[in-house]
Formats: structure tokens, C-alpha cells, sequence
């Protein structure tokens, strides 16, 4: 099968690259905005959102995560965690983003995440 990610466009890094590169893919779509990256896995023009990077923000996912959700995807941070958004977390999405068009395809892009990448970002405490 296709693989096709989309990533950033602005904040790339070696990190982030060797990640995507882990996953072999056919086709990274590098663009800017979380939302237009959410769009693409909607319309089916990608399979994962990968950034495995501190900087995207509550306000950068949270409609967009939603909308995926409703869809038949998924959006978690680089561990499998999903995203809380309640007033006593921190604003910054501190453990990255990978978010899939379809929650089954979710289990395989975390599991090829290097260790050493996943290594480099917090797992949030459990939220209740």
C-alpha cells in the first residue's frame, strides 16, 4: 500500500525527518497549518499527520482533532496519548502530533516511531 504523510513545512528538523524516513513512505506532503494537515487525511490525499516535535498548540488541534474524530480518524500525541484540552493543562502539544485518517492505521505509524525520536518528547502525565 501508498503511504503518504504530511508533516510541517516550517519547523522541519532532523528529528522529524528521521522519523517520517522510519516509516518509508511514497510522498511527504509538507505543508503549514495543523488544520490544513487534518484536511488532507479527511479528503484522503494523506494517511498520517507526523510531527514529532514540541510547538503545535491546544488552539492548532483542537477543531481540527474533533472534525478527524467524527471522520473515522484519529489524533494522539507520538505515544498513542490522546490530547487533553482542559484548563489545567499546558497549551503547548508537548508530546507531538501523529494523527491518522483511520483509527486502525494509527497503531502502525506509532509503532514506527525510532525510540530514540519518541525518547526525545515528554509522555504527558494521565489527565483525568
Amino acid at each position: 500500500d501508498k503511504k503518504i504523510i504530511t508533516t510541517t513545512r516550517s519547523h522541519s528538523s532532523p528529528i522529524i525527518n528521521s522519523c517520517i524516513e522510519s516509516m518509508k513512505p511514497d510522498e511527504v506532503l509538507r505543508v503549514g497549518g495543523a488544520g490544513h494537515k487534518v484536511l488532507l487525511l479527511i479528503e484522503g490525499k494523506a494517511h498520517a499527520y507526523v510531527f514529532p516535535s514540541k510547538g503545535c498548540k491546544k488552539w492548532d488541534t483542537c477543531a481540527p482533532e474533533a472534525i478527524l474524530h467524527a471522520t473515522g480518524g484519529l489524533l494522539t500525541d507520538i505515544h498513542g496519548n490522546r490530547l487533553q484540552y482542559h484548563k489545567d493543562v499546558d497549551h503547548v502539544n508537548s508530546g507531538g502530533v501523529l494523527a491518522t485518517c483511520l483509527r486502525e492505521q494509527h497503531e502502525w505509524f506509532k509503532n514506527h516511531i525510532p525510540p530514540e525520536v519518541a525518547k526525545t518528547l515528554p509522555v504527558p502525565p494521565t489527565q483525568s
